[in-house]
């Protein structure tokens, strides 16, 4: 087999499904190049007419459907010229005039203000406060700017958005003559700082640490020492308005610059919207406002509306108010806020009666093969070259072979084994594993690493599964003994706990609302499980939880109404708080799924 083909097989998609290496491999284009259109709306304006696929799902990165991308692929065939040339590591896209405007309105506040925008793309911002300045009678602001990308920044100016001498050309982290300002206003890019070259890596993670005293994950993206740079600019009383992705109320690689921002700014609101504020491309956004420049808040203001025309007349007011500190932990505090009061107050009225999955259950992943086809042989393979029955092991290979799987495994037939062979390799699986060294399968990165290459390691019997990409999380019990790969979570259950009390408690309304406020999601609005998400989903104790009907539950897990399987255990929850409790809790399962799902 040619590397060409190796490298083919390497990147084949996993269950219809393709990170942004198999995308990139299938558009014939670099990952970086991919990584880039990703964070940017592709419209006509480019050359483009049309716009990047919705990430069902992140693991590592996004997650694609094959369709998806082969779509995009035809979309661009004709004009993919003009989109591998524009900006490609710039990782900015332009903003809709009326959010420019709402953020200028707020931030420019005299005639004198010095404003500063740290990433000048079109300049739409500059050309929103100038515009602004004028509906006031007060004449030319003084506005500064900085673009990395030297074209961009000359039809800025051609543009009028700002003036020649007042742009500074080059890469605004590291620039050192900056004027102090009274408000930086702008959309910095969302870039991967290990996306960016050398230099411009450097740049970011020394100005990081500069000015928030404390190194940064080099996994995070460039946006954040953006925000911290944006606000060593400003002036004592200055204000901070920024666009940001949604990513920032959660990433772990944010949490010191929530910290920071307590630390820096005397009232911070954030302003998020259910319908996109970027109509034209699939990054989740919320707009930072951050003001008085030298004080220190240990809150943030939540302001979640349906659209952005929602805020009467530019009045932004006061919002929910949540915990720096909880934010800086890593609770998902922003979730808890977008809950209507009724649901936070019976949440609160539950806390003592419930628990966290982990003090019953440990998650972790399931075993990484290597390559799925070669480890998970099929029927006519198996028949082949005579696997013996001992070496195939029952598993979920992908999880959906659990979309209709009802509470337990037990009944169903396994679709997939996972080929293990024991300490003595038979002699037909010797044939096989000459065939797979022919195939180039032990060249593959996580099988050159092992030895034998041939040995999956990490295989082990669950007690419980839980699905990784969904609309809701499924529960299953592993009464078969199945192994599970990597497309689905593996549930341990502690000594002292049932497998089958730990399913059975999983399934009420509650857990399907812990599951909302717990467990991220990505664009399309499929829910991603990761292990310490899965392990803080709370439920019912077992000692107030009632035994749900188990035949109506299976019936709705075999149904695929995943819906309808946790409101089996609707009653423990109104036997705990009443109708009216339970109405609530449903009410904010509700809401908050709403919100997973916006193009917000």
């Amino acid at each position: 087999m040619t590397d060409v083909e190796k490298e083919s097989n390497r990147l084949d998609p996993v269950d219809g499904l393709v990170d942004n290496r198999r995308a990139a491999a299938m558009l014939g284009v670099s990952v970086g190049t991919f990584r880039v259109w990703a964070t940017r709306s592709l419209t006509a304006k480019s050359g483009i007419s049309t716009a990047m696929p919705v990430p069902v799902a992140t693991m590592h990165g996004h997650v694609y459907r094959v369709e998806d991308i082969e779509e995009f692929g035809r979309q661009i065939a004709l004009s993919s010229r003009a989109l591998r040339t524009q900006q490609r590591s710039l990782g900015a896209y332009f903003t809709p005039n009326d959010a420019a405007e709402l953020m200028v309105r707020w931030a420019v506040r005299h005639s004198e203000d010095v404003l500063l925008e740290p990433s000048l793309g079109d300049g739409q911002f500059a050309i929103a406060a100038q515009r602004f300045a004028n509906s006031r009678g007060w004449g030319k602001l003084d506005i500064h700017a900085c673009e990395l990308d030297p074209e961009t920044a000359g039809r800025a100016v051609a543009s009028g958005a700002v003036a020649s001498d007042r742009v500074r050309v080059g890469d605004f982290l590291s620039a050192s003559d900056l004027p102090v300002v009274d408000a930086v206003i702008g959309n910095p890019p969302y870039v991967r700082v290990r996306e960016l070259d050398s230099s411009l890596r450097k740049s970011a993670l020394n100005s990081a640490q500069r000015t928030m005293g404390q190194p940064m994950d080099p996994a995070g993206s460039v946006w954040m020492p953006f925000v911290a740079k944006g606000t060593e600019q400003l002036r004592r009383g200055g204000r901070l308005a920024l666009v940001l992705p949604l990513d920032f109320t959660y990433v772990k690689y944010a949490r010191s610059l929530w910290s920071f921002l307590g630390q820096s700014y005397g009232r911070i609101r954030i302003l998020r919207f259910r319908k996109r504020v970027f109509p034209e491309i699939m990054q989740n956004v919320l707009i930072l406002l951050a003001e008085n420049k030298g004080s220190s808040t240990s809150e943030v203001e939540l302001i979640a509306r349906e659209r952005l025309a929602d805020l009467p007349d530019g009045q932004i007011g006061a919002g929910v108010k949540v915990s720096i500190d909880e934010v800086a932990r890593g609770d998902r505090a922003f979730q808890f806020a977008l809950l209507p009061t009724r649901a936070r107050e019976t949440l609160t009225i539950l806390e003592p009666l419930t628990g966290a999955a982990h003090s019953r259950v440990k998650f972790n992943i399931g075993y990484v093969s290597g390559n799925k086809k070669f480890f998970h042989p099929d029927s006519s393979v198996i028949t082949e070259f005579g696997l013996p029955p001992e070496s195939l092991r029952p598993t979920v290979e992908s999880s959906r072979q659990l979309s209709r799987v009802g509470l337990g495994t037990g009944s169903e037939v396994p679709t997939a084994f996972l080929w293990t062979p024991g300490d003595q390799v038979a002699e037909q699986e010797r044939a096989y594993v000459e065939h797979g060294s022919r195939e180039g399968v032990d060249m593959a990165y996580k099988c050159r690493i092992r030895n034998p290459w041939f040995r999956v390691p990490g295989v082990k019997v669950p007690d419980v599964f839980l699905t990784t990409f969904s609309d809701r999380p499924r529960l299953h019990l592993n009464d078969a003994g199945w192994v599970a790969s990597n497309s689905v979570l593996s549930g341990f259950t502690r000594p002292d706990e049932s497998p089958r009390a730990f399913v059975e408690s999983w399934y009420t309304p509650l857990t399907l609302l812990s599951t909302e406020l717990h467990i991220h999601s990505l664009g399309g609005g499929v829910m991603i499980a990761v292990p310490r998400e899965a392990d803080s989903v709370r439920l019912l104790k077992h000692d107030v939880t009632l035994r749900p009907e188990l035949d109506r539950l299976d019936d709705a897990l075999k149904s695929g109404h995943s819906d309808s399987a946790y409101n089996v255990g609707a009653e423990s929850i109104s036997n705990l708080v009443g109708s009216e409790g339970l109405a609530a809790i449903q009410e904010g399962a509700d809401v908050l799924t709403r919100w997973r799902k916006s193009r917000g």
